[in-house]
């Protein structure tokens, strides 16, 4: 360091002495290759990020850039200066001037103020024009930039950083919806009818069968279904446009005082060319905001209904958004997904001013859940009607009580029994199919409101206990309220939901999944194997599940007196099948645990001849003629077949009884073949 120096002060010491041109000429380079190191430098380090919160208003900025992921690694100068040596030496003549003004503190005066220009984004390296190219996911939205950088929208040219702009602070060259809106959503300016309808119609911009759009698997395959119906998505989502984009004009004095300026204010072409295309400046600048979302109703709000029916369905509100002003709340999962009373309430059609008058019906439901949704509000209904019943009948036994006992007994339980009357009144009138689960939930609390009021005042009542409907695990408990009445068929077994949802706690998601559509069946014979096979309750026994196997070793298959010998003999399920606690399929070397040697074999030979039959019977229904696939013969061998290969095992359950049968199944399939 003290060499640089020395070497330094020497080379200052010899540009100032007095010399010859040849001299003048060498330190007049010296000074100009210092000069222009100093300046090579200097134009280095001002163009580091580091250097532009030297002035203190551009430390926000500077901020936001480093909290921005996308951009955190390019310096500010490559989106800043324009490409090229033009673009750099502008650049820094621009940014020498706010210097100046900087250190003339005259940006008070001023709002610093950045444009970038396209070229800059669409550099090589950075946003090339392959981004114009196909279709991208945000928010929802498959966008597409070609149309909008390529084509006019409203007449206008849009630039990059029309919607890509800094408006909220910390949010560094985000895309900011608002500006989406105006252009989408603002009826009123230079644009045509047609054009409006579609740059604002919904499937313009969501669309639920792209790769590209980030969507829930459940929501999409939802959508997807409704709109195949020909459903309009404002029929659900009604109120999702807020505001009007309007511009105030004092608006314009923020940035303009000279009149002639002013005066140009109604001049839309000029305006939006001399801000938008010309320069950058934010549309939400100028025009006031336009919101779009999904509005969800409130009990203070007046819903459309209210036309003609006003305070008649205060109740009804009550049950949707799940509050009634008394404990927690459970709103209803309509309401939490932002749909309102014309969702469901479809109008009467055919009637003088049906625009006003609404009605619910079944078809209602199906239009977005699909055919057999309305199995689902039946369902509601009578279990809801029938626990209403039980509960009006409760509080009447209550209060009766009560009042047999005195005027100071009724004081006592009155709090508590209007809160029950209260309860029922809401639920009745607002009825429980608005929010099934709040609807239990209220109930349930009414009937603990009751116990009270025979504790307080030991009335000597019993308060029957009341059975809910079952605690159907997640958000499925939001419309499958009920669904312990219901048994289904499942691969030829018969499946109560009771005894596995109610009783075993068994999760919906064990049975069902969403991941391609709504409640698909994924149950599989190994899922039940999982749980049958480990610890099998005492109520369900293996002639539960497995009725084909138990009939054939019966005999009973068919209506059959053949019992397999060994059932004769009691021998069970589980002696074959689950030796040493452990479910088995046992192969034919198993039956020697039991059986003498040598059988085996002839349980090996069975299985040959239940096989070569069953593929002879295969080989007679493939040539009966499809016309004649109806007669009673060619049915019964289907069912045979199909049962056995569920439950014959080969023919080692019944020998006798499979092979009788496979042998009438042939001679009936001969007959046919024969016109008899």
């Amino acid at each position: 360091m003290n060499r640089l120096r020395s070497l330094t002060g020497k080379l200052i010491e010899w540009l100032k002495r007095p010399g010859s041109k040849r001299k003048l000429a060498i330190r007049s380079s010296v000074i100009g290759v210092l000069a222009i190191l100093f300046v090579g430098l200097s134009a280095e380090y001002t163009s580091r990020p580091t250097f532009c919160p030297t002035c203190h208003y551009m430390e926000p900025y500077y901020e936001s850039w480093l909290a921005a992921p996308a951009h955190e690694e390019v310096s500010c100068v490559t989106c800043h200066f324009p490409p090229g040596i033009a673009g750099t030496i502008r650049g820094k003549v621009e940014g020498l001037v706010q210097v100046v003004n900087y250190l003339g503190s005259s940006y008070t005066r001023r709002k610093p103020w950045a444009e970038i220009d396209d070229a800059s984004c669409l550099q090589s390296g950075c946003h090339d024009t392959r981004l114009l190219a196909g279709k991208v996911g945000f928010r929802g939205v498959a966008f597409d930039h070609e149309p909008h950088l390529g084509d006019l929208r409203r007449g206008k040219e849009l630039r990059c950083t029309s919607c890509h702009s800094q408006i909220v602070q910390g949010d560094h060259i985000r895309v900011t919806e608002t500006t989406c809106y105006l252009c989408h959503l603002k009826p009123e300016g230079n644009i045509e009818t047609a054009e409006f309808e579609r740059a604002s119609d919904c499937t313009t911009c969501h669309v639920w069968d792209s790769v590209t759009v980030e969507q829930p698997t459940e929501i999409t395959a939802f959508h997807t279904e409704v709109l195949s119906r020909g459903l309009e998505c404002n029929q659900c989502h009604s109120k999702t446009v807020m505001g009007d984009g309007f511009v105030p004009p004092e608006n314009c004095y923020g940035c303009h005082s000279e009149q002639d300026r002013l005066e140009k204010i109604d001049d839309l072409d000029l305006i939006h060319r001399e801000h938008i295309s010309e320069n950058k400046i934010e549309c939400i600048q100028c025009h006031l905001q336009i919101q779009h979302k999904i509005q969800r109703v409130s009990l203070e709000q007046e819903l459309d209904c209210a036309t003609c029916h006003r305070q008649t369905h205060k109740e009804q509100v009550m049950l949707f958004t799940g509050e009634i002003g008394d404990g927690d709340s459970a709103p209803s999962a309509m309401f939490a997904a932002g749909l309102d009373c014309a969702g469901c309430h479809v109008f009467h059609g055919d009637i003088v001013n049906a625009d006003d008058d609404r009605i619910a019906q079944p078809q209602s439901c199906e239009n977005c859940h699909g055919t057999g949704y309305n199995r689902l509000l039946r369902l509601w209904k009578a279990g809801a009607n029938a626990n209403l019943v039980d509960f009006g009948r409760t509080i009447r036994t209550v209060e009766n009580a009560a009042r047999n006992r005195g005027t100071q007994t009724r004081k006592k339980t009155e709090p508590f029994i209007e809160k029950a009357k209260k309860i029922l009144h809401v639920v009745q009138t607002g009825q429980p199919v608005h929010n099934v689960t709040f609807y239990d939930q209220l109930i349930r609390t009414g009937y603990t409101d009751l116990e009270k009021a025979v504790q307080a005042a030991n009335l000597g009542v019993k308060v029957p206990q009341y059975r809910s409907a079952p605690t159907v695990p997640g958000q499925c408990a939001n419309c499958h309220t009920g669904i312990d009445r219901l048994s289904v068929q499942h691969e030829g077994i018969t499946f109560s939901h009771e005894i596995h949802v109610d009783m075993q706690g068994v999760t919906c998601g064990t049975c069902h999944s969403n991941a391609v559509r709504h409640g698909q069946v994924v149950l599989t014979t190994q899922n039940c194997n999982s749980c049958h096979h480990k610890a099998t309750p005492p109520e369900v026994t293996c002639e539960s599940c497995h009725e084909e196997a138990a009939s054939i070793y019966a005999g009973t298959y068919l209506d059959k007196d053949t019992p397999d010998y060994m059932f004769a003999e009691d021998v069970e399920c589980v002696d074959c099948h689950i030796p040493d606690s452990k479910v088995i399929r046992p192969t034919v070397a198993s039956c020697l645990d039991c059986h003498d040697e040598g059988y085996d074999s002839d349980a090996e030979e069975w299985k040959v001849e239940v096989a070569d039959l069953t593929q002879t019977i295969r080989s007679q229904m493939a040539s009966i003629p499809r016309s004649r696939r109806d007669a009673a013969a060619y049915l019964k061998a289907r069912r045979v077949l199909a049962d056995f290969e569920k439950g014959a095992a080969g023919g080692l359950h019944n020998y006798e009884l499979t092979s009788e049968l496979l042998l009438e199944v042939k001679s009936g399939l001969e007959a046919m073949g024969t016109g008899q």
